[in-house]
């Protein structure tokens, strides 16, 4: 799928063909006018969007390029670093996501999920990734990238399911030749001076990093790669080996992120599962918080939440290598194979607070049971009774909940190409590909032996059991803590295989309007997707405290046929201000073995009327249930974000939360779990059937001088019956305030207290379904100008999208009030600006080059999924929401000999922090996602050629 630079100078690309080295702009093809009287000879080419091979073939689709040198003038040795920016993607940088995180990087356009976006490497796909099937881009070599091509709206006409939002298409550098090697080196770098988050830190005793932070997360990179011609030129082969490996950075390295912010940011939060221990007692109708006073006496309520944050990580420490080859030879015309292969090996962390005790139920202890000591008199319960006591206890003598992962990836293509008859050609190839994933986690406690060690060993407890001794200000020894806590280890396979072979060519006549001929392709495809998971005993049990759910195994596969056929037609062609109007058609027909038969098609329109070039294109698109969604087996998970009923002041009145499952009696006394999380019935469904959705876009570009080209398009893509779960909060909202029994009936509460947290029999059911429906409706600008002055060239570029709607419905034909615009809001399931833009402005002169880039994230509006102005987050709402966002970011580039070559830069130059938000609003640390996390980025890099 590759497009020559060299090629669309021959047949003059309108808009782009004087700005292919700005980084992004429109792809789109024209007649060369004015040839020359001597023949060319032109290859043939390949639009991200289409199979079709001709010289003259057009996309109606928008299609943005990112260009190669992009990468090493921002300072990006993950691709993620780079395309992540651009406006049409989510701005996810997994790297700096640490609780969750993917565990790796992933591509998601318009916001709508990196499983509706079809990542592609040269046309082909990606294997499944270990977490949830979503394709990590981590095996893709920035500095071998030869572009980036970002299709908005379906396209699975073309290439199967998944391509609902679009396509983002890597295309490698598979015809270098000579070698190159470039080293490079990187960190960031900050002021810690944020007198607001001192000041709280001051008022708790925490300790805080104050000043100039000096060099920290640093990453080192080396790249090689050769390649030349054999036999003559009729041979090319190529390979590389790259590696990288970066240093963590800690969340206790910023002064704004060494401690977690409450709900409403205006306090140093944290868990209540905290050092010295707190502990909820219940008898006969009556719960108290109790924790011990500073004389080691029993208190009716809970002790200072506990700090999580300083160590977590704020950037994962990551070490990776990926090297692979293409070879290629033209027998004849006729014959013409290749391969290619590409490798990743990746070790990974993730790093969070210490394990402890979270709430552990100890069910009828007799108050008179020695352990307790004199609790019960002291808080007011009947001596001579039983009690329930949920305790929560830190482990501070141990050390944080580390994982450490180990992913090998690889991926093998063969295949050959060449003539048929007359202009008509071939492609056939097999594609495997498998991804082993292996992680271990280390100092999590057992909650089978928490409650032994908790009730000083009973007889039957487990073997090397000390008693953990909570009950005592100072009790708990290193040695009974370490003999709580155990390994867990899981492993993951993936595997795909795929049977492509297609025949494109001239159909040999042509409308009698047009002046050339109809293209067509028409093809068939198989594909095979395996995933299996399995772990250890406890893990699979959900007996790690602090992992947050069971991971049971999960095995299983898809597997779908499919044919496809797409046309390239010219319908008009005129020498008068209506110069031409082409339409592109495909079809595809899927044979799920699982779900069945699926349609998919597209009809597209691109024409040319004096310097502007019209463009429409309708696509239906669909995305499959994966493996995971139709296997993974259903347990109870947690899930951020309050109770509205838990509390001495709930959100909502006695009889909303009376529709929730609260008593009377219990209303105003559910225990409110301190770190927001709760607990939910969540897995898959073998019932699913794919997602369907129906794509438009529609737009223009223009050139209206010479070097100036401008194009505008909109877009909107609608998904109906999407895969997804309904969603644990929207279902306790809407319950409460509707009383609708199909949402209330999914809702299991504790009978004695009330909650849906301290246990696991007490959740929210929000398992999978083909049941909500999202949208997504914008516009893109993109321009770009290039122009000597100053005796060199200066290239302008700018990339803008405007989000009209950003949409779920999570409830159609329930209770269509759920639907939510998340379209420049920021609230706990929203953050996204309406408007986003790079501009950038290059200098280049001789031997050296400057670049200057401007990122830029619109403000937004504190207004809730019901469109109500929200207060609770008092931090946002005191700004109305979140600022504006600007960051300039300034690199440069020199030559000191032809084939030596210089980088640097720094991104950030003003040190600007990410805004920050109260737990609720949070992503990583105190701020939501995609803003600058970590300071100053400052890059240098090398690179020789011979």
């Amino acid at each position: 799928m590759t497009k020559f630079n060299p090629l669309s100078a021959a047949i003059g690309f309108a808009i782009v063909a004087g700005t292919m080295s700005l980084g992004a702009t429109n792809a789109y093809a024209q007649d060369q006018e004015g040839e020359s009287s001597e023949e060319q000879v032109l290859d043939a080419i390949v639009v991200t969007g289409s199979r079709i091979q001709s010289q003259t073939v057009t996309s109606s689709a928008p299609v943005t390029e990112i260009q190669r040198e992009e990468f090493a003038i921002n300072g990006a040795s993950r691709v993620d670093d780079l395309v992540n920016q651009y406006p049409q993607l989510t701005p996810a940088f997994d790297s700096q996501s640490n609780n969750p995180s993917t565990g790796y990087a992933t591509v998601s356009l318009r916001n709508l999920g990196a499983e509706r976006t079809l990542t592609l490497v040269n046309g082909r796909r990606l294997p499944p990734g270990p977490t949830g099937e979503l394709r990590d881009i981590s095996i893709i070599p920035a500095a071998l990238i030869n572009r980036v091509d970002i299709l908005t709206g379906g396209a699975s006409a073309v290439y199967g399911s998944d391509a609902v939002a679009g396509v983002v298409n890597f295309m490698l550098d598979t015809e270098f030749e000579g070698f190159s090697v470039s080293a490079g080196y990187s960190a960031y770098q900050h002021n810690n001076d944020n007198a607001y988050m001192q000041e709280l830190q001051r008022r708790r005793g925490f300790s805080f990093e104050d000043g100039n932070s000096g060099f920290d997360g640093a990453a080192r990179n080396v790249d090689l790669a050769w390649g030349g011609r054999f036999a003559e030129g009729m041979g090319h082969a190529m390979a590389w080996v790259t590696y990288r490996e970066n240093d963590p950075l800690f969340h206790g390295q910023r002064d704004y992120s060494s401690c977690a912010l409450n709900a409403a940011g205006t306090a140093c939060g944290g868990s209540a599962t905290n050092a010295t221990g707190n502990f909820y007692f219940y008898q006969a109708g009556r719960g108290v918080s109790a924790s011990f006073n500073s004389a080691g006496r029993w208190q009716n309520s809970y002790g200072a939440p506990y700090n999580y944050a300083p160590p977590n990580y704020y950037q994962r420490p990551d070490e990776r290598f990926t090297s692979g080859a293409s070879v290629s030879y033209e027998v004849n015309e006729y014959f013409a194979p290749y391969f290619e292969a590409m490798m990743v090996n990746r070790k990974d962390s993730s790093q969070i607070a210490e394990s402890g005790a979270f709430f552990t139920p100890l069910l009828g202890v007799s108050c008179a049971n020695p352990i307790l000591g004199t609790a019960c008199s002291e808080l007011g319960f009947n001596p001579a009774g039983t009690v329930d006591v949920y305790v929560a206890r830190r482990n501070v003598e141990g050390g944080p909940r580390r994982s450490d992962t180990s992913d090998l990836s690889y991926r093998f293509v063969v295949g050959t190409k060449g003539a048929l008859a007359g202009s008509w050609n071939y492609d056939a190839s097999f594609l495997f590909a498998r991804t082993q994933n292996d992680t271990q986690g280390f100092n999590d406690f057992l909650t089978s032996r928490i409650q032994n060690a908790l009730l000083n060993c009973p007889t039957g407890s487990f073997a090397g059991c000390q008693f953990y001794n909570v009950w005592r200000p100072g009790g708990v020894t290193a040695a009974a803590a370490n003999s709580l806590a155990g390994v867990s280890f899981n492993k993951t396979d993936t595997e795909m295989r795929v049977f492509n072979a297609y025949a494109t060519g001239d159909a040999g006549f042509a409308f009698p309007t047009a002046s050339d001929n109809i293209w067509a392709v028409v093809g068939v495809e198989s594909r095979y997707e395996g995933y299996a998971t399995v772990s250890d005993s406890n893990s699979a049990a959900g007996n790690f405290a602090g992992a947050g759910a069971a991971a049971p195994p999960v095995d299983g596969f898809t597997k779908v046929s499919e044919l496809f056929a797409e046309a390239a037609i010219p319908l008009f062609a005129g020498d008068g201000l209506f110069k031409s109007l082409d339409a592109d058609i495909g079809y595809r027909y899927s044979d799920y073995e699982r779900s069945g038969g699926a349609s998919t098609y597209k009809i597209g329109l691109t024409g040319e009327i004096g310097m502007v070039r019209p463009r429409f294109s309708y696509n239906r698109a669909i995305r499959a249930p994966g493996i995971n969604d139709l296997f993974a087996q259903q347990r109870v998970t947690l899930f951020g974000g309050a109770d509205p009923c838990a509390g001495a002041t709930p959100t909502f009145t006695q009889a909303q939360c009376a529709n929730t499952g609260v008593s009377a009696a219990q209303y105003g006394r559910v225990p409110s779990n301190p770190a927001q999380q709760n607990n939910q019935f969540s897995g898959g469904n073998p019932n699913l059937v794919p997602e369907e959705a129906d794509t438009y876009t529609i737009g223009f570009a223009i050139q209206p001088i010479e070097n100036l080209s401008v194009a505008v398009d909109y877009y909107d893509i609608k998904i109906d019956d999407t895969i997804a779960a309904i969603g644990a909060s929207t279902i306790l909202n809407f319950c409460a305030t509707t009383g609708d029994p199909f949402l209330c009936s999914r809702i299991q509460r504790n009978p004695v207290s009330g909650d849906i947290w301290r246990g696991e029999g007490q959740f929210v059911r929000n398992t999978l379904d083909n049941f909500g429906e999202l949208r997504a409706r914008g516009i893109d600008l993109q321009s770009s100008y290039t122009f000597e002055a100053l005796g060199g060239r200066f290239f302008t570029n700018f990339v803008g999208n405007f989000i009209l709607e950003e949409t779920s419905n999570p409830l159609p034909g329930v209770n269509d009030a759920a639907k939510f615009d998340c379209a420049g809001r920021i609230n706990p399931s929203c953050s996204t600006p309406e408007w986003r833009h790079i501009a950038s402005l290059r200098y280049s002169r001789d031997a050296w080059s400057v670049n200057l880039r401007w990122r830029h994230f619109g403000e937004l509006d504190y207004i809730g999924t019901n469109g109500a102005r929200l207060t609770a987050d008092t931090l946002v709402a005191a700004r109305g929401g979140i600022d504006a966002q600007n960051y300039i970011d300034l690199s440069g580039s020199y030559a000191i000999a032809d084939n030596i070559e210089l980088n640097f830069g720094v991104n950030n130059i003003a040190d600007k922090e990410p805004p920050l938000v109260g737990v609720n609003n949070a992503l990583n640390a105190n701020a939501p996602g995609g803003y600058d996390q970590t300071g100053r980025y400052i890059f240098s890099s090398i690179n020789v050629k011979f």
